[in-house]
């Protein structure tokens, strides 16, 4: 046990030290690459810890390995940008100047609610009041709304926006909180001239009961 508890703390020493070299910025960015990294030095750093028959020094030896390879990696990135794109991608603008790009949540494979998700997350209900969401290479979305956005609504909510229709998909549950049924959603596209639901990205009825339809790309 004795032994154990020493190992224990060298290694998480060695871990510690590794961590502080690789720096606070690849920390707190944490894109794919430093994400592999960190995982590899967790289970480096637990072989030993686990085995008292795989020598201390393999373990420290791997970590050294790891953390100069994050180091190389993290100089080149700087110098050239090419090799910061192929590690850590680029920005995806997901809602464009007011319109969902369709084209880009399936490049992400982001589905339409987990946009939706992340918007109401960071406090925003109403897409119509979105200008830009950019997807960071980190995973978070970055949102600029619109100049007219305001957080503090100048009014009660009817009730929370709710989605009708999803990529095409009808939400039923949402109608039927909102006392709708599907004649009356065909009525609504009607009027927008679309003829079939699966021509629809997005339908919403607002806060205040305003359609917001978006056809796909």
């Amino acid at each position: 046990m004795i032994v154990v508890f020493i190992r224990s703390i060298i290694l998480y020493i060695a871990v510690l030290i590794s961590m502080r070299i690789m720096g606070k910025g690849e920390i707190a960015e944490m894109n794919c690459f430093d994400l592999v990294i960190t995982l590899l030095i967790a289970e480096v750093a637990s072989l030993p810890m686990e085995n008292n028959d795989i020598p201390m020094i393999n373990g420290i030896a791997a970590l050294t390995g790891l953390v100069a390879m994050q180091t190389i990696i993290s100089f080149l990135s700087l110098k050239f940008r090419k090799v910061a794109i192929i590690l850590s991608g680029k920005p995806s603008i997901l809602i464009n100047k007011g319109k969902i790009d369709y084209r880009e949540l399936k490049k992400e494979r982001v589905s339409i609610n987990e946009l939706l998700e992340q918007l109401r997350i960071q406090g925003y209900f109403n897409i119509k009041y979105i200008q830009y969401a950019i997807l960071e290479t980190d995973g978070s979305l970055s949102v600029v709304p619109t100049s007219d956005y305001s957080s503090t609504p100048t009014k009660e909510y009817n009730h929370i926006p709710m989605p009708l229709i999803l990529d095409g998909n009808i939400i039923s549950e949402n109608l039927e909180k909102m006392d709708k049924d599907i004649i009356w959603l065909k009525q609504i596209l009607k009027f927008h001239r679309i003829n079939r639901i699966k021509d629809v990205l997005i339908c919403i009825l607002d806060e205040y009961d305003e359609i917001i339809i978006q056809k796909k790309n």
